[in-house]
């Protein structure tokens, strides 16, 4: 359903959410997941074969597990949609994950230019129209060999066990996921579509919301909807996704964008200057081992990583000085460098730590830690900050 679903929530910013996916496969090297909730579908399908009816026999039974089999992998290629099209542009695309409500392409990160981001998005539904396109000449054929002569006649064959009725339903199917996707709710396609062409005009920001909005407001109509009308768990559990993942896009949008707002130079750790090339190596033991920048007319020459040094002092370190330890020609940043960049930086290059200039003199170092503690200012753990007030309640209030 939704291109991306949880990254911003991408990727490297809820990965617990699928650590206990079992993957299944792998396609043009995305892994493809199953969630655990996916094996409610099954159950689902059995409580309500036994509540229904029976006397339906096996043959029914088989052919709704088919068309649930045939469905999802309808929805796996809606969401491959997404991620080959996120590929042709540069984004890392880490797996394809199907749970009981649907499914959800985890991506490196969801793309800054709208455009891109449309493109990615209209990539799903594309995947389904292409399906639909290719499947209604097969429904036609069959539907004439059975004498179909309108369309109601093909319309009455949707949950039919038979291969007519299997390939009529698929095609109901796929116009279904490709309607409900299309929908201006966020984190939809159609959201993200509608989201994407508002920041032409209103930014980033101040669109994400108003689509978070909108997409919160259809999310409570289809609850309420699937609790008194219709009185589906499947709907409701849909519902619910969307609120929470909306949510959750809202949040780390908003995360991102007080990144960017923040620069490295505030957060840097100044770490007595950093430490001399010729130095003895067992010096850069003195205030613990750590990360070090090697600088030298307090410019930055090198870098003396903790683990180089702990294996360079486990084996022999007489006589040997920092200098011929250090790696030679670092990747530093400026004062002036937003946080959401270092940190990107620090996260491509797989280092833990950037030493941080001004004017090409040494400033501090900014390190992996710094970036945690910062996000977690910027970002607290909601239920912690409800937690912390309940605990500064009214009788705390008149302390002091």
């Amino acid at each position: 359903m939704d291109m991306r679903a949880l990254e911003n929530a991408g990727a490297h910013r809820y990965p617990h959410l699928m650590t206990r996916s079992l993957t299944i496969g792998r396609v043009r090297g995305i892994d493809v997941r199953l969630h655990p909730t996916f094996g409610l579908v099954f159950l689902w399908v059995i409580i309500d074969w036994r509540r229904l009816g029976a006397g339906l026999g096996a043959a029914a039974v088989v052919f709704t597990l088919l068309l649930i089999l045939l469905v999802f992998a309808c929805v796996l290629l809606h969401e491959f949609g997404h991620a080959f099209m996120a590929r042709q542009h540069g984004i890392v695309v880490h797996d394809v994950s199907l749970s009981a409500i649907g499914g959800v392409a985890r991506m490196e990160e969801i793309p800054d230019d709208p455009r891109v981001e449309m493109l990615v998005a209209l990539a799903g539904p594309a995947a389904n129209l292409a399906f639909v396109t290719a499947l209604t000449p097969l429904v036609l054929l069959t539907g004439i060999a059975r004498g179909f002569s309108t369309l109601e006649e093909y319309a009455l064959t949707v949950f039919d066990p038979s291969l007519s009725g299997l390939l009529t339903t698929l095609l109901y199917a796929n116009v279904l996921i490709i309607v409900f996707n299309l929908l201006p709710a966020f984190p939809m396609d159609g959201g993200r579509i509608f989201r994407a062409a508002l920041s032409t005009v209103l930014g980033r920001d101040v669109a994400t919301r108003i689509a978070v909005l909108v997409g919160e407001a259809f999310a409570l109509v289809l609850l309420v909807f699937s609790l008194i009308v219709v009185q589906s768990v499947i709907l409701a559990l849909l519902a619910l996704f969307i609120m929470v993942v909306a949510y959750a896009e809202d949040r780390a949008v908003r995360v991102e964008s007080a990144m960017r707002r923040l620069r490295v130079g505030p957060f840097a750790l100044w770490d007595m200057g950093g430490i001399s090339p010729d130095q003895p190596l067992a010096n850069a033991l003195r205030g613990g081992p750590r990360d070090i920048a090697v600088t030298k007319d307090g410019r930055v020459i090198g870098m003396l990583w903790r683990n180089t040094l702990l294996v360079e002092l486990a084996q022999t370190a007489a006589g040997r000085t920092v200098g011929q330890v250090m790696e030679h020609d670092p990747i530093t940043v400026d004062i002036n460098t937003p946080i959401h960049d270092a940190q990107q930086v620090m996260r491509d290059e797989g280092r833990w730590a950037l030493p941080v200039t001004e004017a090409g003199m040494y400033r501090g170092m900014f390190t992996g830690d710094r970036f945690l503690h910062i996000y977690r200012q910027v970002a607290p753990d909601p239920l912690r900050a409800l937690r912390a007030a309940i605990e500064r309640g009214p009788l705390q209030q008149f302390r002091g």
